[in-house]
């Protein structure tokens, strides 16, 4: 159950992220965070050999990259985000249970 937690935290942050760099309230100097991460998965040099240094390079620079944006922004992107994801649970269910109805039929 962690495994599916943490996951999801990484998907949470990866969609926070995007629509906090397409965001033009946040200031660009901090949008050349997430952009200099992606630079450095393209560039062949690594740090240390494997895929281990890549992702932790863009956990961190997720993390520093929402940190750096204004809170409030934050703040509104996750809301939009948890609601979007009541909202397709709620349909997955309704369409769960219009299956069930017209099998029983």
């Amino acid at each position: 159950m962690r495994d599916i937690n943490f996951f999801r935290d990484i998907i949470f942050k990866f969609r926070l992220t995007v629509l906090l760099v397409l965001d033009k309230r946040v200031a660009i100097y901090v949008k050349l965070i997430p952009l200099a991460a992606l630079i450095y998965l393209v560039v062949p040099f690594d740090l240390m050999i494997g895929p281990i240094d890549d992702a932790a390079l863009i956990m961190g620079a997720m993390q520093l990259f929402i940190s750096l944006c204004p809170e409030e922004l934050v703040e509104e992107h996750s809301q939009g985000l948890e609601k979007r994801k009541e909202t397709t649970k709620a349909s997955s269910i309704r369409i769960i249970d219009s299956h069930a109805v017209d099998e029983e039929k």
